[in-house]
């Protein structure tokens, strides 16, 4: 079974990137980190993935917060994602992240607006 959540608000405190999503339908408790992201075209959304015994979490980043993502590339910061009251630190974000743009630039498999908006973000 999978489940989304949806990152509303990024900030940068003690040193961390946070991903923040303050309404979670769910609880995060037993949720690991898979070390992997895809790409959502149809939402223009990075999804890192979570997983517990029985589900996988998608964590949707929408578009609106990429300007305050972009920094995970230039930066030598941890990333975590603060739901409720669970802190996880989501691993392999940065290398997960950089990988999907180098393969989405140029590349129409994404989606003319993925590509579109990965370039308008990141790559100027």
């Amino acid at each position: 079974m999978r489940k989304k959540l949806m990152v509303e608000k990024i900030e940068k405190r003690n040193e961390r990137l946070w991903l923040i999503s303050d309404h979670p339908s769910f609880s995060l408790e037993h949720a690991k980190p898979k070390n992997h992201m895809l790409v959502d075209s149809d939402n223009i959304a990075f999804i890192y993935i979570l997983e517990t015994e029985e589900d996988f979490i998608y964590v949707a980043i929408p578009y609106e917060l990429w300007p305050d993502m972009k920094r995970v590339l230039t930066e030598d910061i941890p990333i975590f994602l603060q739901s409720g009251t669970v802190e996880l630190e989501l691993t392999n974000f940065k290398e997960e992240l950089a990988y999907l743009i180098e393969n989405i630039d140029g590349n129409a498999n994404y989606g003319e607006q993925m590509e579109q908006a990965v370039k308008e973000i990141f790559l100027t």
